[in-house]
């Protein structure tokens, strides 16, 4: 059930956004067994002043290039499983696009079980 919202300033081409929610789908599904059919993207376009960063951070240099994805899951995957997403959809998102490893910002965030609904008024992973 992730939910992913992929963060990025407006005027970036169509073809780029695709190719992003492309390799953050193709990741969930080789690192997290994630079916190809659960998939549920936003993609969120904001102005120049309404996008901003730092230029550098943690040795990193962020260009006007920089997309901010965040990934909204069920709780319960191993760190190990998301240090492995992590490095997936960045090794994706480069080899896709050509953009510069350090312009992928990403963040997950979990959620219980019992917080989620696919519709229906149902939490249909809740226990």
């Amino acid at each position: 059930m992730p939910l992913v919202k992929l963060n990025i300033r407006r005027g970036r081409p169509a073809e780029l956004r695709r190719k992003i929610l492309s390799a953050v789908q193709s990741a969930l599904v080789e690192t997290m067994s994630v079916p190809d059919a659960d998939k549920f993207q936003l993609v969120n376009q904001y102005d120049e002043e309404d996008f901003v960063h730092t230029a550098a951070y943690l040795d990193m240099n962020y260009s006007r290039d920089l997309v901010m994805i965040e990934i909204i899951f069920i709780e319960g995957r191993s760190d190990e499983i998301k240090k492995s997403l992590i490095a997936a959809i960045s090794k994706k998102i480069v080899a896709a696009t050509g953009m510069n490893s350090d312009d992928v910002f990403l963040m997950i965030q979990e959620v219980n079980r019992t917080n989620v609904s696919f519709g229906r008024g149902v939490a249909q992973r809740a226990a």
